[in-house]
């Protein structure tokens, strides 16, 4: 079963319809809609049927926000503080999307197999650069190297760039 296939079996499990309709006119791609009494639902614009890759990215986020909602993000923003409440939320939905769609032992098998770059790594695990990179970013933010577990370690102190490193016996 591939990650888009994973998506769509949670969504499921979880009871959420999944709806096909244009969101592009209102400026977004992806739209989950939660609202005590109404089955949750999660709109998708029917132009994501074309790239698998922005489908499971766009998927991956408007199931994190059902896992971590953190409130109404619909309203207008009137306030800074809106805003930032806005974005934690989005930052929240990302974060869990990366997680689920990439594992900290598949980028240690993708580098023990000599695969490091974004776009390999990408192609192989089935998400979008951006999700490598996002996932990448959230680890680095937990600690600096990543073990390998063969005596060597991914270094995430420089991203974009990342390196690996062999201490010397």
């Amino acid at each position: 079963m591939n990650k888009l296939e994973k998506l769509f079996e949670l969504a499921r499990n979880e009871k959420i319809n999944i709806h096909w309709m244009g969101l592009k006119e209102i400026g977004c791609l992806g739209l989950t809609i939660e609202k005590e009494g109404l089955p949750n639902m999660i709109f998708l614009d029917p132009s994501l049927k074309k790239n698998n890759y922005k489908l499971i990215e766009v998927l991956a986020e408007e199931l994190g926000h059902h896992f971590t909602s953190c409130g109404n993000s619909i309203n207008s923003i009137k306030t800074y503080k809106d805003k930032l409440d806005i974005a934690r939320c989005e930052n929240k939905a990302t974060r869990w999307a990366s997680f689920t769609l990439v594992s900290e032992e598949e980028i240690i098998n993708l580098v023990n197999s000599n695969v490091t770059c974004f776009h390999d790594m990408a192609e192989i695990l089935g998400v979008d650069v951006k999700t490598i990179m996002k996932r990448l970013e959230y680890l680095s933010k937990k600690k600096n190297m990543l073990d390998l577990r063969n005596g060597k370690y991914l270094v995430l102190t420089n991203l974009p760039n990342i390196y690996i490193y062999e201490p010397l016996l």
